[in-house]
């Protein structure tokens, strides 16, 4: 499956990021980033942590934190992992691919057993 071109805060329907409803076409990497950002927001916020200051915590870049944020890009596992050290939470939405996959429909495979596309 190609990987999404468009950034997550690019299929919002209304309202402004991150404080938004996406597009019910939004892929499921927009999903899971907009549920990351929200979790990263509230946590830099009950610290009252800048981008700079986490970034000082976190061993990443204030830029790439202020990106994440504006939902410009989706994180990596290690920008991930380096952000939930320094916050002690987790902030990857873990199970949230139930409630996609409950919106999916299911691919049946093809003739030759790889998903009919």
């Amino acid at each position: 499956m190609p990987r999404t071109q468009q950034s997550a805060a690019g299929f919002v329907a209304s309202g402004t990021w991150p404080d938004v409803e996406l597009a019910e076409d939004a892929p499921p990497e927009a999903v899971v980033g907009l549920a990351f950002v929200l979790r990263l927001r509230d946590a830099m916020t009950g610290r009252s942590w800048s981008a700079r200051e986490l970034g000082r915590q976190a061993g990443v870049t204030h830029t790439t934190i202020n990106r994440l944020l504006a939902g410009e890009v989706l994180p990596d596992v290690a920008t991930i992992v380096r952000l939930e050290i320094a916050l002690r939470i987790d902030l990857y939405p873990a199970g949230l691919w139930a409630e996609i996959a409950a919106n999916t429909p299911v691919v049946e495979p093809g003739p030759s057993g790889e998903a009919a596309g």
